[in-house]
Formats: C-alpha cells, sequence, structure tokens
C-alpha cells in the first residue's frame, strides 16, 4: 500500500480501495471497512471546526488528483497520512468554527472541474487545482461536497436544486432527490454525498440504510443503470458522516 499513488478521478476509483479516509467519530463504520479488508486512516476531531462537522473528512481534506492532496492547515491528518507515504499540501488559511470560514476544503474534483463555492474554497486550493489543469465550475453551495455522490465520471446524485442545475448545465447526468432524511446532529439534516463513498467502480458503501429515505428506489435504479451496487455498511438511518473518501 505504500507508495501507491492517489487515485486519478478523486472519489472514483478504478478497482477496488485500499484504502479510505473516514471519520473517527464511528467506531462501527470504521469496523465494517476493516471488515471488508479497507484499510481507514481516521480523521480526529478538529475543534477548529463547527461541533457537529469536526470530524467531517469532507471539512478537511479535499483530494485533486493522484498527486495533490490538501488537508486542513496544521490538522493531524499530516501525520497520518504520512505513514502511508501520501503528502498532503497544507491550506493557506486556518479553518473557522462558522461559515464560510468552515469550507476551506469542502469542494471537490469532478472530470476536469473543481466544483465548488470559490468565494468560500482556499486559495492555495484553488491556484493548485488550476495549474494541473482543472475548470472551475462555481455553486453557491458552500457544503459542496458533502452535497453531491458521485456515482460515474458523468453520473451523480444530488438534494440540492442549484447544485443539479450547475451540473446539469455541463451535460452531468444528474438523480435529483428531495433534501433531509439524513441525520446530521446539530443540523436540520445532513446531505447524500456525506453519507456514503464508492469502494470499487462498481460498489458504493452507504453509512446507514436507505429503507426510510423516500427516494430510495430511485436511488437503486440510477445506481443499477451504471452499474454500480450498493452496500449498507452500518444498520439504522443514513447518517452524514462526511463521506467516505477513498486515497488509494
Amino acid at each position: 500500500m505504500k507508495g501507491d499513488k492517489l487515485l486519478r478521478a478523486p472519489r472514483l476509483p478504478d478497482r477496488p480501495v485500499k484504502l479510505v479516509l473516514a471519520s473517527g467519530e464511528y467506531p462501527a463504520l470504521i469496523s465494517r471497512l476493516r471488515e471488508l479488508n479497507i484499510g481507514v486512516v481516521e480523521t480526529s476531531f478538529d475543534s477548529r471546526l463547527p461541533k457537529p462537522v469536526a470530524f467531517h473528512p469532507d471539512m478537511q481534506a479535499c483530494p485533486l488528483d493522484s498527486e495533490n492532496l490538501f488537508v486542513l492547515q496544521k490538522s493531524d491528518l499530516l501525520k497520518k497520512l504520512a505513514l502511508y507515504d501520501i503528502i498532503a499540501t497544507e491550506t493557506a488559511e486556518l479553518p473557522q468554527n462558522r461559515y464560510p470560514g468552515d469550507v476551506l476544503c469542502n469542494a471537490f474534483a469532478w472530470n476536469g472541474f473543481l466544483v465548488g463555492n470559490m468565494a468560500a474554497i482556499d486559495q492555495k486550493l484553488r491556484e493548485r487545482a488550476k495549474e494541473i489543469g482543472l475548470l472551475e465550475l462555481p455553486v453557491r453551495q458552500g457544503y459542496a461536497s458533502c452535497s453531491v455522490a458521485l456515482v460515474t465520471e458523468t453520473a451523480a446524485i444530488v438534494s440540492d436544486r442549484g447544485m443539479a442545475a450547475a451540473l446539469e448545465k455541463q451535460g452531468f447526468e444528474i438523480l435529483r432527490i428531495q433534501p433531509g432524511f439524513i441525520e446530521l446532529p446539530g443540523y436540520e439534516y445532513g446531505f447524500i454525498g456525506g453519507c456514503c463513498g464508492k469502494l470499487a467502480p462498481d460498489l458504493i458503501g452507504f453509512s446507514g440504510s436507505l429503507k426510510n429515505h423516500p427516494d430510495r428506489q430511485s436511488i437503486q435504479k440510477f445506481l443499477s443503470r451504471h452499474g454500480v451496487e450498493m452496500i449498507e455498511l452500518t444498520s439504522g438511518a443514513l447518517i452524514d458522516v462526511g463521506g467516505i473518501v477513498p486515497l488509494l
């Protein structure tokens, strides 16, 4: 595992995943991933972020390509990732405990674009994205990464209407689902991207069960149409855990 490069297409593995970044707040989720022979880099509580999302990977890190992974400045993820020979770049800015200062890393690279609220993303991250050829796709949603569940390089699941419209305008196939029905203690609700992550080209894992989501059938059909199976990693309601970010 040491010395392997990060994914060429962040969050979209082209083979079974060997290592993911996941929230240290949920031991049951981590145990289940390890039962599947997937290594886990566990996030720690970052007191600089709002408490409900202080463990969330999508608040602490942003992969851009096989050689560029950004993490919050002075994050303990730097040492944890270095154990796997993953060299991360620190953000130029320090995170803050309220929006928009908490979403420095909450953007995502997808099929040639960097998607996010450009006024909120860390400037150093934006500059590096431009250097490697990513085009900026601006959206109003500051929690961009949380809001989108990537299925393939051209298809995703989204509840935020503005996000969906911006992505559809670029030709992406978007399944629009109802907002809500995903728990995030401390907030009204969480997002679809925050409760899942690809574990292989044809497999996506969810933190919780889809059975109580009103769009479960649409989600399952959409995944099936794109050749992706799903696995429920934990029981109970869907929980926004900040996403499961495949690394190697």
